[in-house]
């Protein structure tokens, strides 16, 4: 019968030709016998025709779609990226006793303020904050603590800017058991709109790390270990985290520190006045630091008499004059020299001392610093770069004061001077004038009591006048 014969090509309704090779190929070869079959009516055949067309248009567009797809895909679309233009780079500096936090914003808008938040475990961990403006001017910047959440909320007035940066100091947020450390970090900040966000965490110094966010990646950045990662900052999401490390550290901070340096010909004499803070989680019954390793003639001592304290290589422990609990501070003064070819280096007739705000044991914090250079009497030409120099009758000294100091502020001095044929330290003055003092004083003793020997012996040798006769009455 003519109604069984086979059909090598048919038109399907969108007017497309399937041969039966293609119509096997996209999987729709079963309907092929169906519409040959003579019991279909007319409605059933026009349904199955239906059906050729829409599976038929279905089968033609999936090319085009898969490539509209790939391109999507090319083109980094359908990949985690940052949806919003307002973006974030977030720079943290870790250390057990301090964490440095740099964030630096640019809005898709120039709004008049702008909220950032912290995640803390209690308010104290905010040491300091800060926010400039894109020509570093000084924005001013309000912070609000919500202690239900742990939330510490900062206000900046941006003043229309659409970029800013942000500095903050946090501390009180490291744990210690035995030689390990886990510090609690606030990986990015919490925002309230949508913001791309980048990542650069560098680990603390002199430390293994043993633990750190899995959606982060350990490398190093320029030369120095660090964590890495980006993300798609949710609006009023935050994000916290803690990285765990061994190692040996001291956990204090250093409310006030006066780091004075005498030099001498022979060397410098290195004088710090420092009050600590106990920022460890236990009381503290001593103090450990790392001395320079040309230190000598090591002294510490406070407003009772000198300390006990044991000297173990460069290490130092200082035992407290008493305990100190969670926050508490205690005072002590350390001395010690350093030879003149660790100390400084003599150019063209002059001597340049030259180095960092802080001493070489201090790693740590500090709030309030003073740093006073004192130069040898009759020293001349003086160029001091980073301080302030102030010439007394009797002295000459350079000096500046700074404040929230790390080893990572970048703060460095340096000093020239033409030192005196005979150079007499100024820190020795005090003590000289002291000696003189007890000199002329022992002096003025034995004069005048030697005086008083010869007195009394010419009085003994001379003849006692003879006595007034009585007169009679």
């Amino acid at each position: 019968m003519a109604h069984h014969k086979s059909i090598s090509r048919l038109m399907t309704p969108a007017g497309q030709i399937i041969s039966n090779r293609s119509e096997e190929a996209f999987g729709i070869y079963w309907l092929v016998p169906l519409i040959n079959n003579p019991y279909l009516n007319i409605w059933e055949r026009m349904i199955i025709n239906l059906a050729f067309g829409v599976v038929g248009l279905i089968r033609s567009s999936m090319i085009p779609i898969l490539l509209i797809f790939s391109l999507i895909c090319a083109m980094g679309q359908w990949c985690p990226v940052f949806a919003s233009s307002s973006t974030v780079q977030r720079t943290i500096i870790a250390e057990p006793y301090y964490q440095i936090y740099e964030d630096q914003f640019t809005l898709s808008s120039s709004p008049m303020n702008f909220t950032v938040s912290f995640i803390l475990p209690n308010p104290e961990a905010l040491h300091s904050i800060k926010a400039y403006g894109p020509d570093n001017s000084a924005l001013n910047l309000y912070a609000a603590w919500d202690g239900s959440t742990g939330n510490m909320t900062i206000l900046v007035e941006t003043n229309g800017t659409s970029s800013f940066t942000l500095e903050t100091i946090l501390h009180y947020t490291t744990q210690k058991s035995s030689q390990n450390y886990t510090t609690f970090l606030n990986l990015y900040p919490a925002v309230e709109e949508e913001m791309g966000a980048n990542l650069i965490l560098f680990t603390p110094s002199n430390s293994t790390l043993f633990e750190y966010p899995e959606n982060l990646t350990y490398t190093t950045v320029d030369g120095k270990p660090a964590l890495v990662g980006e993300d798609i900052l949710e609006p009023s999401r935050a994000y916290n985290a803690t990285i765990g490390y061994s190692g040996d550290f001291e956990l204090i901070e250093i409310n006030n520190l006066e780091h004075r340096i005498a030099v001498g010909s022979g060397g410098i004499t290195v004088t710090d006045s420092v009050q600590v803070v106990n920022i460890n989680s236990n009381i503290a019954y001593n103090v450990t630091i790392r001395l320079p390793d040309s230190a000598s003639l090591v002294r510490v001592y406070d407003s009772i008499g000198y300390m006990n304290y044991e000297l173990n290589g460069a290490y130092l422990t200082i035992d407290l004059r008493t305990r100190i609990l969670p926050t508490e501070r205690a005072s002590f003064t350390l001395v010690y020299d350093i030879p003149a070819a660790s100390a400084f280096e003599s150019q063209a007739g002059n001597i340049v001392l030259s180095g960092s705000f802080l001493p070489g044991w201090c790693q740590y914090l500090v709030r309030n610093l003073t740093l006073v250079v004192e130069l040898p009497l009759g020293s001349s030409n003086v160029v001091a770069q980073g301080l302030q120099v102030i010439n007394g009758s009797s002295w000459i000294a350079c000096w500046n004061q700074a404040s929230d100091v790390t080893p990572h502020s970048g703060l460095e001095y340096v000093v020239s001077f033409v030192p005196a044929p005979y150079s007499i330290p100024a820190g020795s003055v005090v003590l000289l004038v002291f000696l003189v003092a007890i000199t002329v004083a022992i002096i003025a003793y034995y004069f005048l009591k030697i005086r008083k020997n010869e007195l009394k012996k010419r009085f003994e040798a001379e003849p006692s006048l003879p006595k007034s006769p009585k007169r009679k009455k």
